[in-house]
């Protein structure tokens, strides 16, 4: 998947301006297949970029630049399709069930001094669903569900949100 240009400068949130003079570190790939850091120009990177440079993320979600693999993961989630319907889920992580008629959900413990999101998807399949959640978790406003209805809740220091869509027309 290659972006273009501004899609990369969507990826950074402007702080302050650089001068073409000032350098960069980067990851340089070598020609042994090894990395090392190098020294650039803002202007030889702009260069870089304007002449085409590609930078894509790889289908295993690191980011290269020129076809050539670095270092760096892209900044992307990672979705996990679970079965069970009893079980604790790690954070930052998109757990999606299909139809299920009840869930019971605990939380693995997330990084120190970090945002721990935990993230549901489902779609009711019971007039009678029940989703258990630790006691601490509280709502914005408590959902009522409905069958047929697929549902995301997303849970960050135990404040829990939900939305809401209605069965699709087949």
């Amino acid at each position: 998947m290659a972006l273009t240009q501004a899609e990369v400068l969507e990826l950074f949130q402007q702080v302050a301006a650089i001068n073409n003079s000032d350098q960069l570190l980067m990851i340089k790939a070598n020609q042994n297949g090894s990395v090392s850091a190098a020294k650039i120009t803002a202007e030889l990177l702009r260069a870089y970029l304007n002449r085409g440079f590609e930078v894509t993320i790889g289908a295993d979600g690191y980011l290269y630049i020129g076809g050539v693999k670095t270092e760096t993961e892209a900044a992307s989630g990672i979705m996990t399709v679970q079965t069970d319907t009893t079980m604790a889920i790690d954070p930052n992580v998109l757990n999606v069930w299909g139809a299920v008629s009840s869930l019971a959900i605990s939380f693995n413990a997330g990084g120190d001094g970090r945002v721990n999101e935990y993230m549901l998807e489902f779609t009711v399949a019971s007039d009678n669903f029940n989703l258990a959640l630790p006691s601490s978790v509280r709502w914005s406003e408590e959902p009522e569900w409905v069958n047929g209805n697929t549902y995301q809740v997303s849970i960050e220091n135990n404040l829990a949100l939900y939305a809401e869509w209605e069965a699709a027309n087949t």
